[in-house]
């Protein structure tokens, strides 16, 4: 060990330098280097590890086994583990130390935080088992009618139309849906450049509404805009900007009662600039204001799909509205309708 001695010096300037926690043992399993990630990790004081076995240490029994199987047997060891009293997940590498006889002179544990990594692979796999399922749903439908058409519903007329009306509806629902996913994964990936300009919501709001006035009249509804003279303007995407109003404001075209009303506000507020859009529809529970803007999350899944929605649109307000340095909000009392609103830095 004396050369090794000779060398903590140098191996403690290295170690600094490491993003990943690092403990050095000796062949009794004391802690003879560390750097000040793994002081970090293990929630101590600089120089507190020094001297130290993992027997003296709490919550770490899973090291402590590594550590002694490694000293013991010579061999490299690798496991994810929870370390308490963190709720991260750390991955652990443990090899021994060997001096040139062979013999084992202490090892090396190496700690990385893997937290964010795994959390990924959890969306991940929950986004492709969503996707996938949604997909499916409309799939199945068409495939179903197309063939029942083919075995003969074609020759009865009023059938056939029918059929053909429900096949549309989902080929449409289909065609959005991969629409808002792509728009979601370029959002997301920064794909596409944004553009942004100094825009009034005011006129973005007037200019969407004239795009939804069909939808608002088929339903004979009251839609009012009430709005600050003299807004300040706020910098945005324009055509980003049209999509999360659009959004929003189709929303709360679904869910108001026919002849219900509308109402959109824009105003000042703390050097932001505000606009929410209050619905008379159903409302939305306590339990799941927290999750409605997750990707696929539908409050009544039912009544989404018979409207035709892809559970995506309030996803990609909240990545629309977030990479331009906003905020989304969202209150609601079930019976008595939902706002969401969002909030832009003012210029």
């Amino acid at each position: 060990m004396t050369e090794f001695n000779q060398d903590k010096k140098t191996m403690s300037a290295i170690l600094s330098s490491m993003a990943e926690g690092v403990l050095v043992v000796d062949r009794s399993s004391r802690i003879i280097l560390t750097n000040k990630v793994a002081e970090n990790i293990f929630l101590v004081r600089e120089g507190v590890l020094l001297g130290k076995t993992f027997s003296r240490l709490p919550h770490y029994g899973r090291i402590r086994t590594m550590v002694g199987g490694v000293l013991k047997t010579g061999k490299e060891v690798f496991t994810e583990t929870l370390i308490r009293p963190h709720t991260q997940i750390f991955r652990v590498h443990v090899a021994p130390i060997k001096g040139d006889n062979g013999s084992i002179d202490g090892a090396v544990a190496v700690l990385r935080d893997v937290t964010d990594a795994r959390n990924f692979d959890q969306m991940r796999s929950a986004f492709v088992g969503n996707v996938s399922h949604e997909l499916r749903t409309p799939l199945t439908s068409i495939k179903g009618f197309v063939e029942t058409l083919l075995d003969g519903a074609m020759e009865n007329n009023d059938l056939c139309r029918r059929f053909l009306t429900i096949i549309d509806s989902e080929t449409y629902r289909l065609s959005r849906l991969i629409e808002d996913l792509l728009t979601l994964s370029s959002i997301e990936s920064k794909e596409r450049p944004m553009c942004l300009i100094p825009l009034c919501i005011a006129k973005s709001v007037f200019n969407v509404l004239n795009i939804m006035g069909p939808q608002i009249s088929e339903k004979s509804l009251r839609v009012d805009y009430i709005y600050e003279p003299n807004l300040a303007y706020i910098n945005a995407d324009e055509d980003l900007l049209n999509q999360v109003l659009i959004n929003l404001l189709d929303n709360a075209i679904k869910y108001t009662p026919r002849k219900g009303t509308i109402t959109i506000r824009s105003r000042e507020r703390d050097s932001r600039v505000v606009t929410t859009i209050t619905d008379t529809g159903m409302g939305i529970s306590r339990e799941s204001l927290p999750r409605v803007f997750e990707r696929f999350y539908r409050v009544d899944k039912a009544r989404s799909r018979d409207q035709g929605g892809t559970g995506l649109g309030l996803s990609i307000v909240k990545h629309i509205v977030e990479s331009h340095g906003g905020e989304v909000l969202v209150e609601s009392e079930v019976g008595k309708g939902s706002t969401f609103g969002v909030s832009f830095i003012a210029l």
